[in-house]
């Protein structure tokens, strides 16, 4: 008998033993209270929490039938192997009282006989979670679960049986016995009935592959298998073939050999082209303009994925001129006989749309109002898409969040939408001591304390030392990036500097202050005062001649202007977009130093093919005295090192004069490209090709004087800061040059 069965013949043998005392003689029958309702059996649950299931109450009538239901919800608790129900006489009434049989809890979990999958994999997989119910449904889940990721790593033989050991107080601990078996690796893969299509286009779209490597054998993951059914049929899609049908694909398992036989059989059917391409509905905006987002053409062969693609670039295109409602039907009509289709884009164009309310979600420690002052629109503005763009792309550039995911969802009507905005916050302070060497410095002792986003609201607050064996660092810096709530950053530095250099030895004390705002979508000027006192000592060897003008104390007091660009998608890795800058230095306002310094740079990053980046950098300086000044030895052009002409060590290209001295120069150019291939765990690769040089004091301005790098590079973002290595090989080497240079760093060279 089942437990319900059980439940209700108590009640029936109570309702008997009620009517035998003549407690229904009366007729109508006078309801019967019910006086006090109990639990027995139970010894971790408590009675309340029981109690707090069931909708009898003390001093209700007597309701079988409701009692039934009081039976299942305290069962549906999950808690008990069975619940039953008594029904006494009690007080002129009846008490109740619910029996219940608790199920065990598991105290432990244990795997025997796993050797190729280690215990904690398996915990996290089989997801038993200790003082929990033992339930065996779940655990015969968990079973399944383990089951399914050993067959993900190829082990079909696999056999797992769940146990229970029991112990004195009744709990129990529940063990998985495991039989791996062989790991069964794919000898080949065998495609049929294709003609269309070749063996290598089909392998070459599936996840499930025959050798990996040429080594290692692939393995069989049913799920990957089936979604490899998905991927086959969309490569055919994509190719005309939109009647295909993959009519099986078996796994034949070679026990003796542990090897298996994939074989996949297409039913591929006939290829279509594309006979007539048409657009209805539209009226907003040109047709030419629309075209151009398709596609397709008259007489291309038939392709899914291009007509999807088709669909999103007329949405997008709508989007940007805030007609986000717009609906983009894509019809395709077969006609078998001349193996054609006819592709039509129905347009529903719709109203404008505005934004009906910006959602933000995961800014645990920034405040809000620092996100929406970067979100380049508000509540009630007009909704595109390229507006939502950008405020992911100045989001992402804040440095604050790991993820920041935008999606938008209809709003109240058809003139509404609602923007949503998800970010993950990431750690944005830094407290280190450590250290580290490159070919700059050598070894450096290093003590930093950087917040980007001090107390949640966005200021940039750091100190930093850095000790080494060419000289020593120390910056105290703050950063409002919106002063009184405008989009107009401030900020000061207080630094003190000593750099020790083959021919003289540099000390610089100062200060600055800087301002900058945004203009236009992605511009922004910079405007900057600063005041230093440099002195230049400890000239050696012909130096000390060459350079004795330098010699001593000067006081700079200058004015820098600005002006930059930057679509680059991230600031810190980017892929695609560029950046520009051009700006004008003017020393002279008090001071020793009189001088006009002219920079400017161009950066532009293009994403090719599977995620790899080609990206190019050019950039030119001009620097003059005047009042009868020189420009200063440490506001002259020197190239070579890290992000430089990399075949030459720091400072290693310079004008030199009659004694070999490098004097540092008036004009500078430079121009790198590289091929950027990002890898996992934040590892990138490249191979670059650098020219420049630098022309003055003596040294005659001539682009055909150029000094060349070509070579590989290695770069990873470390925990502790960022690794980089570069190896230039000089092209064009000249007597006293070397033909190679190694550049490597840790930590943040200065």
């Amino acid at each position: 008998m089942t437990r319900a069965g059980r439940a209700l013949l108590s009640i029936f043998f109570a309702l008997a033993a009620l009517a035998s005392t003549g407690a229904w003689a009366q007729s109508p029958p006078a309801p019967i209270p019910i006086k006090e309702i109990s639990v027995e059996g139970n010894r971790r649950v408590q009675e309340a929490v029981i109690l707090g299931r069931i909708q009898t109450t003390v001093g209700s009538p007597f309701v079988p039938a409701r009692l039934a239901d009081d039976l299942r919800a305290i069962f549906a608790l999950g808690f008990f192997d069975d619940v039953q129900m008594r029904v006494e006489e009690f007080e002129g009434g009846v008490k109740i009282t619910f029996v219940v049989v608790e199920r065990p809890f598991i105290r432990d979990v244990e795997f025997a006989g796993n050797k190729k999958v280690d215990t904690a994999t398996l915990q996290e997989k089989a997801d038993v979670k200790l003082g929990s119910v033992y339930n065996p449904v779940e655990v015969e889940r968990a079973r399944e679960r383990i089951k399914d990721h050993y067959e993900e790593e190829g082990y079909f033989e696999v056999k797992i049986t769940p146990e229970t050991e029991k112990f004195p107080d009744g709990d129990v601990k529940v063990v998985f016995r495991i039989a791996e078996g062989r790991r069964i690796t794919i000898e080949k893969i065998v495609i049929k009935g294709h003609k269309g299509l070749t063996d290598k286009q089909i392998k070459k779209v599936m996840v499930t592959q025959e050798r990996q490597y040429y080594i290692l054998r692939g393995t069989v993951q049913r799920q990957k298998l089936d979604e490899d059914v998905e991927r086959i049929l969309a490569l055919y899609n994509d190719h005309g073939y939109i009647q295909v049908r993959v009519e099986s694909h078996d796994v034949v398992v070679d026990r003796e050999k542990a090897r298996v036989t994939v074989t996949v059989t297409v039913v591929e059917g006939p290829q279509f082209h594309i006979k007539s391409v048409d657009i209805t509905g539209a009226s907003v905006l040109p047709l030419d303009d629309i075209r151009r987002q398709v596609l397709l053409k008259p007489g291309d062969v038939f392709s899914r994925s291009r007509l999807r693609a088709s669909v999103d670039g007329v949405t997008r295109l709508y989007s940007s001129i805030g007609r986000a409602s717009v609906d983009v039907a894509p019809l395709v009509g077969q006609n078998l006989e001349d193996r054609t289709v006819g592709v039509k884009i129905e347009i529903t164009e719709g109203p404008e749309v505005y934004v009906e309310r910006i959602n933000i979600a995961g800014n645990t420690r920034s405040q809000e109002k620092i996100l929406r002052r970067e979100i380049p629109f508000a509540e009630g503005d007009l909704f595109t898409s390229a507006k939502l763009d950008r405020a992911k792309q100045r989001l992402t550039n804040l440095g604050f969040f790991e993820t920041v995911k935008t999606s938008t969802t209809p709003g109240a009507d058809k003139t509404k939408i609602i923007v949503n905005i998800d970010v993950v916050e990431k750690p944005t302070g830094m407290f280190s001591i450590g250290g580290g060497f490159s070919s700059v410095d050598s070894l450096i002792g290093t003590v930093d304390l950087t917040q980007r986003n001090f107390l949640g609201r966005g200021w940039e607050v750091a100190v930093k030392f850095r000790g080494g064996s060419k000289g020593t660092l120390g910056t105290l810096s703050f950063t409002e990036p919106w002063l009184f709530d405008q989009p107009l950053s401030a900020g000061a530095d207080l630094f003190d500097t000593r750099r020790i250099f083959d021919e003289y030895t540099q000390e610089s004390l100062g200060g600055d202050v800087r301002f900058s705002h945004p203009f236009l979508d992605f511009a922004r000027w910079f405007l900057s005062y600063r005041l230093t006192s440099d002195t230049i000592s400890s000239l050696q060897g012909e130096a000390a001649i060459s350079l004795a003008s330098e010699r001593g104390e000067r006081v700079t007091s200058a004015v820098s202007g600005s002006v930059s660009r930057d679509t680059r998608d991230n600031v810190f890795t980017p892929s695609k977009g560029n950046f520009a800058t051009i700006g004008t230095d003017v020393a002279g306002l008090g001071g020793d130093s009189k001088f006009v310094k002219f920079s400017g740079s161009m950066s532009q990053f293009v994403p090719i093919w599977f995620n790899h980046v080609l990206a190019g950098r050019a950039e030119a300086g001009y620097v003059f005295g005047y009042a009868s000044k020189e420009v200063p030895l440490f506001e002259r052009f020197v190239l070579g090192g890290p992000n430089s002409v990399r075949s030459f060590k720091f400072r290693g290209i310079s004008p030199v004069d009659e004694n070999g001295v490098k004097t540092g120069g008036t004009s500078e150019v430079l121009g790198s490209l590289e091929y950027v291939i990002p890898l996992p765990f934040n590892f990138r690769i490249a191979g670059f090709f650098d020219v420049g040089n630098v022309y003055g004091f003596g040294t005659k301005f001539d682009l055909s004087d150029l000094k060349y790098a070509a070579g590989p590079s290695i770069r990873w973002v470390s925990p502790f800061g960022p690794i980089r290595v570069d190896y230039g090989f000089n092209l064009n080497p000249q007597p006293g040059e070397r033909d190679a240079t190694f550049n490597f760093s840790v930590g943040s060279p200065f």
